[in-house]
């Protein structure tokens, strides 16, 4: 259906207007001779609107005749007439070819590089890694050798071990896989005790080398004895030094706070916007719809779009900015709403500092009011961790 309007576009189409009592029999016979009729609108028991193509018109003179209805032209429209009109506007036809070989020129450049998938490897060496071999802003993209350049970005940069480049429109897409870096080698020839990194209640101890000293249950405080690593020999009453290792989970605890000052309020949208839009060319950003702002207080929300379709062919994107106009609310509404928000916060006060192999398994919260003026929540969160900590031995 879409690839058939197209070619009726670029062909040329006409809208026509059917008058008569028999315009269920006009179809009928269109059909069956066919003739393609398309965007069909009743506006009347005895009126109706159709699109239908150049030849299939010059068809309906003996359908017309036969049904009793009166057909005639309500438009004109495709790339045909367009050019038609454009003849008489000569400077304006210029304007636009030039208009169109200009954005097509624009093209065939790279405007822009995604880079994806780095995480350890700053994204700022992956860039200049290929801007050395022709990928990189205004570049021509004719001429690149994906392939080669990819098994070079990896010889650059060790720390990827994989990489797709791919060429969309005016957009590169970088894609890395980073190399997985090797476990640190354990120096077991070097003697060392195991500490406590944080205080905390002893949950579970596997000691695989070395004397444990504490138990389960027990409480200890941050750089307190865990496992020794000088062993005694109770049979032949020598000594050894060993480098300790075990893995020991404690229950730990961590906390975060957040403070929400009452008069801020909340707000909530009334339902009236503005929206701006400028025309977003890579170096430049041009306003394309803009207008003055008549709220007092408003929330702003940004988007791209694409200008020309998916905005692959042509480096131009519409950045909508909507203006929306808020209003507070009363105290006693947004008490609860406050509150909320506050825990939120806490908890990702919280969350920064659990590191991210800990498991959460209480958490509790507690709610302050600072001289009525402010909401304070604090958040108390327990976890289960490894606080196992090497710590090397002096032997004199």
């Amino acid at each position: 259906m879409l690839i058939l309007k197209l070619w009726n576009y670029v062909v040329g189409y006409l809208i026509i207007r059917v008058d008569g009592l028999s315009l269920e029999k006009f179809i009928n016979l269109t059909i069956s001779n066919g003739i393609f009729l398309w965007g069909i609108k009743r506006s009347g028991y005895t009126t109706m609107t159709a699109c239908i193509s150049i030849s299939g018109f010059k068809k309906l003179k003996g359908i017309a005749r036969k049904v009793r209805c009166r057909v005639r032209i309500v438009d004109k429209r495709g790339l045909p007439f367009l050019l038609v009109r454009l003849r008489h506007r000569k400077m304006l036809l210029v304007g636009l070819t030039a208009f169109l070989i200009i954005l097509y020129g624009l093209s065939s450049f790279i405007w822009t590089v995604d880079v994806e998938g780095n995480v350890k490897v700053p994204e700022d060496k992956l860039l200049n890694a290929l801007a050395k071999y022709g990928i990189k802003p205004g570049a021509f993209k004719k001429g690149l050798d994906i392939s080669a350049i990819e098994n070079r970005l990896i010889i650059d940069v060790p720390d990827i071990w994989w990489a797709s480049i791919q060429l969309k429109g005016t957009k590169a897409i970088v894609k890395v896989v980073e190399a997985a870096q090797p476990p640190p080698m354990v120096d077991k020839d070097t003697p060392c005790n195991i500490v406590a990194s944080k205080d905390g209640i002893i949950h579970e101890m596997v000691v695989l080398e070395g004397q444990p000293v504490v138990k389960q249950g027990d409480t200890v405080k941050k750089g307190q004895l865990l496992v020794s690593g000088v062993v005694e020999d109770s049979e032949t009453l020598t000594t050894r030094f060993v480098h300790a290792m075990a893995q020991v989970t404690a229950r730990t605890w961590y906390e975060g706070q957040a403070v929400y000052s009452l008069d801020k309020g909340l707000t909530q949208r009334t339902g009236r916007k503005v929206v701006h839009r400028f025309l977003d060319m890579g170096q430049w950003v041009v306003e394309y719809q803009k207008g003055d702002i008549p709220f007092k207080q408003y929330e702003v929300e940004e988007r791209k779009v694409p200008f020309f379709g998916e905005g692959r062919f042509f480096p131009i994107t519409m950045i909508v900015r909507e203006y929306y106009e808020v209003e507070k609310l009363p105290i006693s509404a947004s008490l609860q709403q406050l509150k909320e928000i506050a825990q939120k916060e806490a908890m990702e006060d919280v969350n920064k500092k659990i590191p991210p192999d800990a498991k959460i398994v209480d958490k509790r919260v507690k709610y302050d009011m600072i001289e009525d003026k402010e909401v304070k929540v604090t958040v108390y969160v327990e976890v289960l961790e490894d606080i196992a900590q090497e710590q090397k031995i002096i032997v004199e």
